[in-house]
């Protein structure tokens, strides 16, 4: 777990520091806005359409550079009628002193396609939806 303080510091578990600036809110929240390079996309068949995506780690880079200090929390993971839900809270912290708290929920049958345990993409898909609410990729969702 990281934590972040109000100087541009995280400290881990391990009690190492990590230095970065923070940037005011709005500036923040400008280049979050910004575009994703296509060249960092992906595309995928889903039956008869094909989906354009980033993928999560994509998304986790592009946090660590337009909003450094991100922090993603999965608060929830339960069963419900045969698929996974994941909730979770991705926050982003500004040199502004606020703290911007992006929530979101994702689900993924149990018996998916994916060759990935249910609960990880559902988790994955949770962090990309939470990072458009912020407006990172929120192009991508049409």
């Amino acid at each position: 777990m990281l934590k972040t303080s109000s100087n541009g510091t995280q400290a881990s578990s391990s009690g190492v520091a990590i230095k970065f600036a923070l940037r005011p809110t709005a500036e923040t929240l400008a280049d979050l806005s910004r575009p994703i390079d296509p060249r960092h996309l992906k595309t995928r068949k889903q039956g008869n359409t094909t989906l354009t995506y980033c993928p999560w780690n994509t998304i986790a880079r592009h946090l660590h550079h337009r909003a450094p200090g991100w922090c993603w929390e999965v608060q929830s993971v339960q069963e419900v009628g045969g698929a996974v839900v994941v909730t979770g809270r991705l926050t982003i912290p500004t040199a502004d002193g606020d703290l911007l708290h992006y929530s979101a929920v994702a689900s993924e049958p149990l018996e998916s396609a994916s060759k990935a345990p249910a609960a990880e993409v559902a988790a994955s898909s949770c962090l990309r939806r939470a990072a458009a609410l912020a407006g990172l990729g929120l192009e991508l969702w049409g």
